[in-house]
């Protein structure tokens, strides 16, 4: 099962992050294989890295924790606070083969839905697919979040490939979850592909 992972960085500990770079990054390369996406997360507007975020196989919960608590910024004292969720992908892309265009800015929307939502989220869930299949191009993964147990939907991420903010602004205020009230919290941050799951980069 693919797991969602997002943990926060402790403010200003960019001292403790020089420090403890190199053995997050070699403990990153150990999970390469099951590594679908991984990569820091950044304030819209400043462009200050936040935390990071991930998806990753697991045979279970309790494993995908495992990795967090053993992660070197955990120990380290960089990062501290997570959350995971189960991750059902509607595409079946990693960062190896995703769409992405050279240029293109990305970003990552983490938006849980409200409580007794899940009429609303059936009535959308056709226009959704179709607004979302639509864009192929706009998308690097999307799908729903899910339950502890895997059995409900509490939620959804996407990560996005664009021109600029103003373009995933655009995208987002008309998908049709977020513009007819399903989610009860949305976060919105830039984002981009870790050092070592980065293609591009040379």
């Amino acid at each position: 099962m693919l797991f969602a992972i997002k943990i926060f960085d402790v403010p200003d500990s960019g001292a403790l992050r020089d420090i403890h770079r190199q053995s997050h990054l070699d403990y990153l390369a150990q999970f390469d294989a099951q590594t679908t996406f991984a990569g820091p997360f950044l304030d819209v507007e400043s462009g200050h890295e936040l935390g990071s975020y991930r998806i990753l196989e697991f045979p279970d919960r309790d494993a995908a924790v495992k990795h967090i608590e053993n992660e070197p910024f955990i120990l380290g004292g960089v990062q501290e606070g997570w959350t995971v969720h189960p991750f059902r992908p509607a595409m079946p892309h990693t960062y190896r083969d995703c769409s992405r265009k050279e240029g293109n800015e990305q970003f990552f929307i983490h938006a849980l839905q409200k409580e007794d939502s899940a009429d609303l989220r059936a009535e959308f869930q056709e226009t959704h697919g179709a607004y979302l299949k639509a864009r192929p191009e706009a998308i690097i993964t999307r799908g729903p979040l899910l339950s502890a147990d895997g059995e409900r939907r509490v939620g959804s991420n996407f990560l996005l490939d664009l021109p600029d903010l103003d373009a995933a602004r655009e995208l987002w205020e008309n998908e049709p979850f977020n513009k007819n009230g399903l989610y009860g919290t949305v976060e919105f941050y830039r984002w981009r592909f870790g050092r070592i799951f980065d293609r591009l980069m040379t």
